[in-house]
């Protein structure tokens, strides 16, 4: 408050009237101090949290802190109880005598394995407890990462599975348990739950059916029971998955207990969206009840929503059209931009334009191909760390062969797609601006 008082603040309108002087009066303005926290929440997800938590009455009910999944606090346990006893006796007017900034970070800590999106469709939260059943995590790579480390933080009992020994190493320094293979995965006991980030549909049919694959596990040994997979792989991947395990279930026989299902759930987002925990989850189940599972373990702790688009297969096919659209209109708005820049406009100008006017688009408002636009987005670090030109080109080779077997005309898609092939490989899909526009940066 008293770092506040001496600022200038505005009339109420209530309080202006004829006559009245520019300056605020004791009568016509008040100032109102909200304290809130926010410890660890970067980008996207901050400006989708602050714009929700703005009015006074959420402010109250949710604090008193948000905190991001990725946030860890490194503070020892001793430590930790010590803040805890800190801020309980602040709550009953003591000072205390520990640094705020230790405070704090303690404080946070005992909130960080709490989800922290707001709820969707009226459901209530609940965090994953280490006591529950494990869940399998395979696929760790630009996604697949902060998907994972998301789902670690919520408190799950998360077991990591990926090529990578270092990244597998790493969790193992961290306390997470991991596993080699996907048929060592297959084995934990008490896993019923594998969710699966990966880059193609090759890969993933490895993963389930290869040597060393989760259904390589003989049926008295496999412990898991459903399967989510939030790859890209097309809708042909994953009505072949659920009919391998129909197979399984029929071998079982009715009396073999809980019966092996496969949802495909791909994901809208990004990287950002990823890191973020904001993804939108679409999602192919062939129930209700099937649907509301994978909600229940995917949001909020890995994204904002999701949405049941049919039985297995749908969530693919949704994908399909999703990145149909993302990737005609990032073309669009990269040749846009390059246009812009050669007939002299400021590029910040135009893309404020864009964003209130009818050009607005996630390309534009999220993801800003021009550098120097936008900060936390790939084209700010040299197209790295991104969605991969070589995977635009395949979901829109998919979505061409699925217009073809729908007999539906891509014209669109198909021109996009020869520019995506002519772009540099292993860059941001929105790397077009540069190698294909020839724009410069942002100055």
């Amino acid at each position: 408050s008293k770092r506040f008082s001496g600022l200038p603040c505005r009339p109420r309108p209530d309080a202006t009237r004829k006559g009245a002087t520019d300056g605020p009066s004791k009568a016509s303005c008040r100032l109102r101090v909200i304290p809130l926290v926010v410890v660890g929440v970067g980008g996207t997800h901050r400006r989708n949290y602050l714009r929700e938590m703005r009015t006074p009455s959420l402010l109250a009910k949710n604090l008193p802190l948000v905190t991001s999944a990725v946030f860890r606090s490194s503070l020892a346990a001793a430590e930790e109880q010590a803040v805890r006893q800190w801020c309980s006796s602040t709550s009953k007017g003591s000072t205390g005598s520990l640094s705020s900034r230790s405070a704090l970070a303690a404080w946070s800590s005992s909130f960080s394995r709490r989800p922290y999106s707001s709820p969707s469709g009226g459901r209530s939260t609940s965090s994953h407890s280490p006591s529950q059943s494990p869940i399998g995590f395979v696929g760790v790579g630009a996604m697949g990462m902060p998907m994972c480390r998301n789902l670690v933080d919520s408190g799950a009992n998360v077991v990591v599975c990926d090529t990578s020994e270092a990244a597998l190493q790493q969790f193992e320094r961290e306390g997470v348990r991991v596993a080699r293979t996907p048929a060592e995965l297959a084995r934990v006991p008490g896993l019923k739950t594998v969710i699966s980030m990966l880059p193609s549909a090759k890969i993933v049919e490895s993963v389930f059916l290869g040597d060393q694959g989760l259904l390589s596990v003989p049926a008295e040994d496999l412990q898991p029971e459903f399967f989510i997979d939030c790859s890209s792989t097309g809708p042909e991947c994953s009505v072949m998955l659920q009919g391998v395990l129909d197979g399984r279930n029929r071998e079982a026989g009715a009396g073999a207990g809980s019966q092996l299902e496969f949802v495909d759930a791909p994901v809208s987002g990004g990287v950002p969206g990823a890191a973020g925990a904001t993804l939108t989850f679409m999602v192919g189940a062939n129930s209700p009840e099937s649907f509301a599972r994978v909600e229940e373990t995917l949001v909020p702790v890995m994204g904002k929503q999701a949405v049941h688009c049919g039985s297995t297969g749908a969530g693919q096919s949704t994908k399909l059209c999703n990145n149909l659209v993302l990737g005609i209109t990032m073309a669009g708005v990269c040749e846009a931009m390059a246009l812009g820049q050669k007939l002299g406009l400021d590029l910040e100008n135009l893309s404020k334009v864009f964003n209130s006017s009818s050009a607005q688009c996630w390309s534009t408002t999220i993801y800003n191909p021009c550098p120097g636009v936008m900060q936390g987005v790939p084209s700010s670090r040299d197209y790295e760390n991104g969605f991969l030109t070589e995977l635009m080109i395949k979901d829109l080779s998919s979505a061409q062969q699925a217009a073809e077997g729908a007999k539906a005309d891509l014209i669109m898609g198909k021109l996009a797609n020869e520019l995506y092939q002519k772009s540099v490989p292993r860059k941001d899909f929105s790397a077009l601006y540069k190698y294909i526009y020839n724009g410069s940066p942002c100055k």
